[in-house]
């Protein structure tokens, strides 16, 4: 009964010791985590990047018909 207090310590330092934190630390880095939105954030991404586009050229399309006098 003496001996559990002391088992408990030494088991999780031996399983400690047997993983390799550096390796699996760097690659948990470059990996980026699963997002199952990711596709639906990059459409919404295209299209606000599209709405930018056609109100730069409805204002350069206003700018020429008012120089034009129309």
């Amino acid at each position: 009964m003496k001996k559990t207090p002391l088992l408990l310590p030494a088991l999780l330092f031996a399983l400690s010791a047997c993983s390799d934190s550096t390796e699996s630390k760097g690659s948990q880095a470059a990996e980026k985590p699963y997002n199952p939105w990711e596709s639906q954030i990059q459409s919404l991404d295209k299209a606000k990047g599209l709405e930018d586009q056609m109100q730069r050229d409805a204002a350069e399309r206003d700018k020429r018909m008012r120089e034009q006098g129309g």
